[in-house]
């Protein structure tokens, strides 16, 4: 989840060299039309439009460590229902 401007959130993906977001007016914003972080952002959104577009209230969050395999270590949100 990024903050564009003080009204303005999105949530989105990245890596070291890409980026994606979903803006609150469902405006999508990518580095690249081709970029890895868009692929993965439209995935989550396909998955949530075939599970019948869940409400948030249904999910459980919790933040998981991940560890690679350079020696990185870092946090990320899983939803689960």
């Amino acid at each position: 989840m990024t903050g564009l401007s003080p009204d303005l959130w999105a949530i989105g993906h990245t890596t070291a060299t890409t980026a994606a977001v979903l803006q609150q007016d469902g405006t999508i914003l990518a580095d690249r039309p081709d970029s890895p972080s868009l692929a993965v952002l439209r995935d989550w959104l396909s998955a949530w439009e075939n599970a019948g577009r869940p409400a948030l209230e249904t999910y459980i969050p919790a933040l998981v460590r991940c560890d690679d395999d350079r020696g990185n270590t870092g946090w990320k949100l899983r939803l689960t229902r």
